[in-house]
């Protein structure tokens, strides 16, 4: 245990327990030293994975052979010397992984759902032109094959796009647009969905629900952008070339769940190293002291997350201050977004100090690298098992980071959160949008984490810490459900957890 002074917790629990602790980038590591490929070649090769293994430490490469099926995206972004419009080209290579025959691909159009515009043209599927028709509010797109892909094949698809950014958050949380000064672009590329029995997850976003649910992939991505922008992104930096009053910087990243930039010509950085990796932390100078603080706790909370759950599996890892609004964090592959009001220690929210969430709000956010990254959810239709595990993991890093009087200060912020409905006896288990007002809040984010808790107790904790660790490993990469967390459970408590669950996931 460190000794770290426990004043700071109960300030971090109390405001916790007023706001959603919920809900990346290379500029600082460029970690190929080597003569660098030609990046022209290397946007038209898709079968060498070996542009990305810089952005994994060395236990994760042999990852690059075992995922031969992950699509990959190759994107061409120019960021506008205004940063409210961006223009792109994407290519895409992606195969059929499933068990029958596909005659379209969707892709999902975040910006037509976030406050801006997305604009599709010069569709094409191996160099000839596509049939295209979109979803309700442009929210999607499909792009009809000239013969249906059959399972294990492989096409090429290639568009092209341009954006309007809002400049204020509206309702989009304050995750995608140019606000106030910091350029944030969550789901700005056309990306293609997770397809399974229920057909393509593509449309409209449902209420309460994180907006991405995707297989991992590989990213090659280029951006040219004012010379003066400091970029934060998933994955790492591969080559950089100044031009002028421009920059060009090819990033890669994977595999990963989705693809994330963050910029700002005022971003200072602060950096340490742990293992193989190099975590950096971004926001403005004056809050220099809130982005140390970010970064300590990153440090910290990767290593304690390193010992239970498995190594963190990037070269890289990345906080930055941003925009947000109506929540104070969100998670991406590699790198992490918090809301830049709690790095300002004159700041309140719910009347205290809003500086003292941070360390709650990145511990969890760190947390979701290996629940919602590495082990993939459908976090439309079962939220609570990445961000109820979320929650029930960063009482593990109080533990460690505190002891018991930590964790246990910690966890009280779940039951706070369940009595903001009265302890209603709502199940866990529901789609995102089936929670109502601060239902799904109060359920995810309080119940869930106390039923993991119960879980725990119930196979005993020993049992339970081998289960998890287990569980991060046997689904890395992958997609997992209920009944696979509970199937696995069962395996390493040799018992029936059919009465536990029914209680708590599934029924009222």
């Amino acid at each position: 245990m460190k000794k770290r002074a426990v004043m700071l917790i109960s300030f971090v629990l109390l405001i916790c327990l007023l706001s959603s602790c919920k809900l990346n980038p290379g500029q600082g590591n460029s970690a190929n030293n080597g003569k660098k490929q030609n990046i022209e070649h290397m946007m038209e090769t898709w079968d060498d994975r070996s542009v990305y293994s810089s952005g994994l430490i060395s236990a994760e490469q042999e990852t690059l052979n075992e995922l031969s099926g992950a699509s990959v995206y190759h994107i061409d972004l120019e960021i506008s010397s205004t940063l409210t419009t961006l223009t792109g080209t994407e290519t895409v290579q992606y195969t059929n992984r499933e068990n029958q025959a596909l005659d379209s691909i969707a892709f999902q159009l975040y910006p037509n759902q976030l406050g801006g515009k997305v604009d599709i043209a010069n569709v094409q599927v191996n160099g000839q032109a596509a049939n295209i028709s979109f979803l309700e509010g442009k929210s999607a797109v499909m792009v009809a094959l000239p013969q249906p892909l059959q399972p294990n094949e492989s096409t090429l698809l290639k568009l092209d796009f341009s954006i309007e950014l809002p400049t204020t958050g509206g309702g989009n949380y304050g995750l995608f647009g140019y606000i106030d000064g910091i350029l944030v672009l969550d789901g700005f590329y056309p990306s293609i969905p997770v397809y399974d029995a229920l057909g393509w997850h593509a449309g409209p976003l449902p209420a309460n629900a994180d907006t991405t649910f995707n297989d991992v992939s590989f990213y090659l991505v280029r951006v040219t952008a004012p010379s003066d922008l400091v970029i934060v992104t998933s994955g790492v930096e591969y080559d950089r070339q100044n031009k002028g009053k421009e920059q060009v910087v090819t990033f890669t990243a994977g595999p990963a769940r989705d693809f994330y930039l963050a910029a700002s010509p005022d971003f200072i950085r602060v950096t340490k190293t742990i293992g193989e990796t190099t975590v950096n932390s971004y926001a403005f100078s004056d809050f220099k002291k809130g982005a140390e603080l970010a970064l300590n706790t990153s440090v910290e909370a990767l290593q304690d997350f390193n010992n239970r759950y498995g190594a963190y599996p990037y070269t890289e890892f990345d906080v930055v201050s941003t925009p947000m609004q109506g929540a104070t964090g969100i998670e991406y592959p590699g790198i992490i977004g918090i809301n830049k009001l709690i790095y300002d220690p004159n700041e309140s929210l719910g009347g205290a100090p809003a500086f003292v969430m941070l360390e709650t709000t990145v511990a969890h956010e760190v947390g979701h690298q290996w629940f919602y990254n590495t082990v993939g959810n459908d976090q439309a239709n079962e939220p609570w098992v990445d961000e109820s595990l979320t929650q029930y993991i960063t009482s593990m890093y109080f533990l460690d980071e505190y002891g018991q009087n930590g964790m246990d200060l910690y966890r009280e912020s779940w039951t706070s959160r369940w009595e903001r409905i009265n302890k209603e006896v709502t199940p866990i288990g529901l789609p995102a949008k089936d929670y109502k007002g601060v239902g799904y809040s109060a359920i995810i984010y309080g119940r869930g984490p106390i039923f993991i808790q119960t879980l725990a107790e119930s196979m005993g904790q020993s049992t339970f810490d081998a289960f998890m660790l287990d569980y991060a490993q046997k689904f890395q990469w992958q997609i997992s459900s209920t009944a696979e967390f509970r199937g696995l459970a069962e395996v390493h408590c040799q018992c029936d957890l059919t009465d536990l669950f029914s209680k708590w996931i599934y029924s009222k």
